[in-house]
């Protein structure tokens, strides 16, 4: 192979030029690196870090508000803390009435029908007129045998004439006897 050399050039007026002679098989080695760019690049991603992680805590925190109720939610009371906490006129569960716009009154029993509901509205003796419900925002057994005024989103039964999941429920009566009905002991199941 043809060796390559390098060629030395001096200011003029100076003796011939020094050749160097360099194998191709030689490295060449590699400009250095400024130490300052390792640095800034390492404050540039610590910088990028703790502003993204501060954004994004201030976004969430004004997303939820101070109280940080779950979306889908609202600043209403969930379930009450024992059934010695209610009273009449307690509201609770959620004001979503774009979701739970359906409305309807009665004393709640335990008890659904034909596997729809885990609890039903008693609305006069005849069991044709009763609610069946469900929730998935109130604990309805705090609610059993209180009189009582429900929000919900009515769904499709194949037993139950009305299935209701309750969004939100708004107490009427503490220990109310069911309304023209002799008894519950028939209930369905």
């Amino acid at each position: 192979m043809d060796e390559l050399k390098q060629i030395n050039l001096q200011e003029e007026g100076t003796t011939a030029p020094q050749v160097k002679e360099v194998s191709p098989m030689e490295s060449v080695e590699p400009v250095a690196k400024s130490a300052n760019t390792g640095k800034i690049l390492i404050i540039a991603i610590i910088v990028g870090v703790v502003a993204g992680a501060t954004s994004g805590f201030l976004f969430a925190k004004s997303r939820l508000g101070t109280a940080a109720v779950a979306p889908g939610t609202s600043a209403l009371q969930q379930n009450p803390s024992s059934q010695g906490s209610i009273h009449v006129g307690d509201t609770f569960g959620t004001n979503d009435t774009t979701t739970f716009k359906d409305e309807v009154e009665g004393v709640l029993q335990k008890g659904g029908i034909g596997g729809e509901g885990t609890h039903h509205l008693v609305r006069g003796a005849n069991a044709s007129q009763w609610v069946y419900l469900t929730s998935s925002v109130v604990d309805l057994d705090m609610f059993v045998g209180d009189s009582v005024h429900v929000w919900g989103q009515t769904n499709t039964g194949k037993k139950a004439g009305w299935l209701m999941d309750v969004g939100k429920l708004k107490v009427l009566e503490l220990n109310a006897a069911p309304a023209d009905s002799p008894s519950t002991s028939g209930q369905p199941e």
